[in-house]
């Protein structure tokens, strides 16, 4: 389809006046002009050139003979390659633009198709195994006269075969070297000129339109870049709705317009790319010719576990579905094998019903996605219960203590690990049993050693017998005896809350105070020394009276080994927690990492306190410790968070946390493992949409991994409390609709091999999602996963990526081990038409 570079005045009549003037021995106002390259004339220009030009060789790999498709330099108007087809299927093929790029409009004078140096023709034809065609992109024939006003462009696809409808007798006895050129001579317009090429209707030609009108759809003004050479310059188009108001009609009414039926599914229309394609999102299979949401459920991934697989089962490298009877049936090429070291791997991306007979069939079907150890495997799990919008739900990623895992693909990861050192106010919830004994006092010691043993205990009988519990003890696993007894502190219906007592412990209550004095290494506790019983925590919401005390153990007011009270993120009912003087650790600004030992560096402070704020504050600039190790270690610790647990990286053979950060984010190598997520993308892609491969384009997808705040990662100075200033924040943190991507390593491509895409898929991205302005576009009912980053923290320091939530709005709760709904993105090719439809649910634009 022909499209607008830029806006030129055309000045025929002026021109005509200054050449005449000028007496040049061109014909140039006549149909004779043939030109090639660039020329000018006083204030007019004749540039018309082929560039852009994208070779897809299918399966074809050039031998050492042949040449890549390549633009004449001379004529920047022919090309000429020369390829060996092999086999039956084996194509090569190449788009190319044609630009006028000068201030005069032009017009084919005459096309060439060469093979070997001459036209091709009846005495010098294609042979017969192959075919060769030359049309516009969108497969309308190329012929003399065709307009290209000035300022625009058309794109030509060139495409040749090994035929796979030939008979036995015409194979060639070996491969046959073919060389061909294509080429088309322009002249200047004139009366013959044919300016309504018949191109057929376009999906990104819809969008176009809407936006011209203004109604449904907006050009996006943006940075942007959809191709991996950065080639795409046409406009990027997309639906817009004024209101994000539900019940919104302008909204509602794109629902029933972006709807596409393509390769046999359903699909929606999100954006056009600017290179012409039309990027779309997932919307389930077809149903009646229709793509309606009242459609009911379908086969999809329902989860991603492990499996054992240490029995002979047979394995298959492709599946069919049968729905009358609901089962899965292996196909393609089958195997049976048994799962351990040296079979494993080769059985990565085969399926199985996990079944040791060959015509063995499955309500559920397994996936192998990844080697587990010697018996078991990563898998993911298909059976026939996704939502219709969605090829069923699978986890992000295979982690999430890492900041690694928000890649589509990752290489090396630092895991966050945690440490704590725990005073449980209450540190159990138990259902009470009728058949358990109970007591109103306890002893230790006295029938056998080490022993907990219940005096005159009773047994209950009713739930009214429940709230007379209070107070008593119990054992953990019934009986009268046992090394751990349980104080009940309090109950609710049938759940106790309890304190659990070992290795002698009897109290049941503790003593606490405001401070405390230390003399000899004896600590002594001062400042409203006050005996606690345990069960008053459950009748004081806030837990004030523990918060911030001292304490030391049971009932006593003087101790070798004080601990500072810390409040848990959920004190209602809940646990507190204690720092103490058994665990002092020292701590760095910098750290030394020489031949496998890191020496802590710079200002050293050591301290236990973690709970103190001058202590909390030391730490947003002195990360590294050695824990208990003192100032050398062979793994050091950078903490990254402080609650009442101590989250830090463990490093080793790496020389510091920036150099971690880099490894897991930007090196050029981060991009060697799949996530599980791209896993199950390139499983169904290869089922479903590799026999339309032709049909779609490549084109970025982009996880930015670019980090917008470092938080407590910053080794400068970042918050380790609770608050979201301590998360590791990515560039979308804070939502925008930029669609460009700077990064090479997040610019997932079949083009890069930074970032190597297997197939031309993705995922959408929420730059992508937000430029749509209204979450009813976006709205199926479900959470569904994006491919953007969003942030590495949180209480549990987990990673985070984009997903829409069942609204439509955008959701940032599910960290990356969630099994969210899959819904893949591809985007059309450009010129690519649709033979029937108006884009509603009941009748979808339907591509061919």
């Amino acid at each position: 389809m022909k499209m607008r570079r830029s806006k030129k005045n055309n000045l025929f009549m002026l021109l005509f006046l200054l050449v005449l003037g000028l007496g040049i021995g061109y014909a140039l106002i006549s149909s004779n002009l043939t030109i090639n390259g660039i020329g000018r004339f006083h204030n007019q220009s004749w540039d018309v050139h082929f560039e852009d030009l994208t070779l897809n060789p299918g399966n074809v790999e050039l031998s050492q003979d042949d040449v890549a498709a390549t633009i004449d330099q001379t004529t920047m108007t022919d090309i000429t390659f020369t390829v060996t087809l092999n086999e039956p299927g084996d194509f090569y093929e190449f788009e190319v633009a044609a630009v006028n790029a000068g201030t005069m409009d032009a017009m084919i004078g005459v096309v060439t198709n060469s093979l070997n140096g001459n036209p091709i023709s009846e005495t010098n034809p294609v042979p017969s195994f192959a075919s060769y065609t030359a049309t516009y992109s969108d497969g309308v024939e190329i012929a003399p006269n065709h307009l290209l006003e000035a300022g625009y462009s058309e794109t030509y696809k060139v495409r040749v075969e090994y035929r796979t409808d030939i008979d036995p007798e015409d194979l060639p006895t070996e491969p046959e070297e073919l060389t061909f050129t294509f080429g088309v001579q322009y002249v200047q317009k004139d009366a013959n000129t044919v300016i309504d090429v018949p191109h057929p209707p376009t999906l990104y030609g819809v969008m176009e339109s809407y936006a011209q009108e203004g109604t449904y759809a907006k050009k996006y003004t943006g940075a942007h870049q959809d191709s991996f050479a950065g080639t795409g310059n046409k406009e990027i188009y997309h639906w817009y709705a004024n209101s994000g108001t539900p019940g919104n009609t302008l909204a509602t009414e794109i629902l029933d317009k972006n709807n596409v039926i393509f390769a046999g599914h359903c699909w929606q229309m999100m954006r056009t790319t600017d290179t012409g394609g039309v990027k779309m999102i997932y919307n389930g299979e077809v149903e009646n010719n229709q793509c309606l949401n009242t459609r009911g459920n379908h086969i999809g991934y329902t989860d991603s576990t492990t499996q054992s697989l240490n029995s002979s089962y047979y394995y298959g490298t492709d599946y069919t579905y049968d729905s009358t009877n609901n089962v899965f049936i292996l196909s393609g090429t089958l195997e049976q094998a048994t799962w351990d070291a040296t079979t494993g791997p080769t059985l990565i991306g085969k399926y199985t019903c996990k079944n040791t007979d060959e015509s063995g069939t499955c309500a559920t079907l397994y996936l192998i996605e990844s080697y587990y150890d010697t018996t078991k495997a990563n898998v993911i799990l298909l059976n026939s219960n996704s939502h219709y919008s969605q090829f069923g739900k699978i986890m992000y990623s295979v982690g999430s203590e890492s900041p690694a895992y928000v890649g589509y693909m990752y290489n090396d990861y630092y895991s966050v690990k945690s440490t704590y050192y725990t005073f449980y106010i209450t540190d159990n919830t138990w259902t009470i049993k009728s058949n358990y004994y109970y007591s109103d006092s306890i002893d230790w010691n006295t029938t056998s050693s080490n022993l907990y043993s219940l005096l005159n205990p009773i047994q209950i009988s009713t739930l009214s017998d429940y709230s007379t519990l209070v107070g008593k003890y119990v054992m953990v696993s019934g009986g009268i005896n046992n090394t751990q007894a349980y104080y009940i502190a309090a109950v609710s219906d049938t759940t106790a809350y309890c304190k659990s007592l070992k290795h002698g412990d009897l109290n049941t209550s503790i003593t606490i105070g405001d401070s405390y004095t230390e003399s000899g290494g004896v600590y002594t506790l001062t400042g409203n020394v006050t005996n606690v019983p345990y069960n008053t925590w459950y009748n004081t919401s806030d837990l004030s009276i523990y918060k911030g005390k001292y304490v030391c153990d049971g009932n006593n007011t003087s101790c070798s080994n004080i601990k500072h009270i810390y409040p848990s993120s959920n004190p209602g009912k809940n646990y507190y927690y204690y720092f103490d003087t058994g665990n002092t650790w020292s701590f760095a600004e910098d750290v030394v990492y020489n031949n496998g030992v890191y020496t802590l560096s710079g200002d050293v402070k050591t301290f236990w306190d973690f709970y103190d704020p001058t202590n909390q504050t030391i730490l947003t600039t002195h990360h590294y410790t050695c824990l208990e190790n003192g100032n050398s270690c062979s793994t050091v610790g950078y903490i990254t968070y402080l609650s009442y647990l101590i989250y830090y990286v463990p490093l080793s053979n790496v020389a510091n946390i920036e150099t971690a950060i880099n490894n897991m984010l930007y090196a050029s190598n981060v991009n060697t493992k799949n996530s599980i997520i791209k896993t199950g993308i390139d499983a169904w892609y290869a089922k479903y949409l590799a026999p339309y491969d032709s049909y779609i384009e490549d084109t970025i997808f982009c996880n930015d991994r670019t980090i917008k705040s470092l938080g407590g990662w910053n080794p400068n100075g970042g918050s380790i409390t609770n608050t979201s200033d301590n998360y590791l924040k990515f560039q979308e943190y804070t939502l925008s609709n930029d669609l460009s991507c700077d990064r090479v390593t997040d610019q997932f491509s079949t083009q890069n091999s930074l970032a190597h895409l297997t197939y031309k898929v993705g995922l959408m991205s929420s730059p992508e999602m937000k430029l749509l302005n209204n979450g009813i576009i976006l709205n199926t009912g479900q959470e569904y996963r994006l491919i953007t980053p969003y942030y590495f923290g949180d209480s549990g320091q987990k990673s985070f990526v984009y997903n829409l939530n069942s609204s439509g709005g955008f959701g940032y709760n599910y960290f990356v081990r969630s099994s969210l709904g899959l819904r893949p993105a591809i985007s059309i090719k450009p010129g690519t038409f649709y033979v029937s439809g108006d884009g509603s649910m009941a009748n979808p634009f339907v591509i061919e």
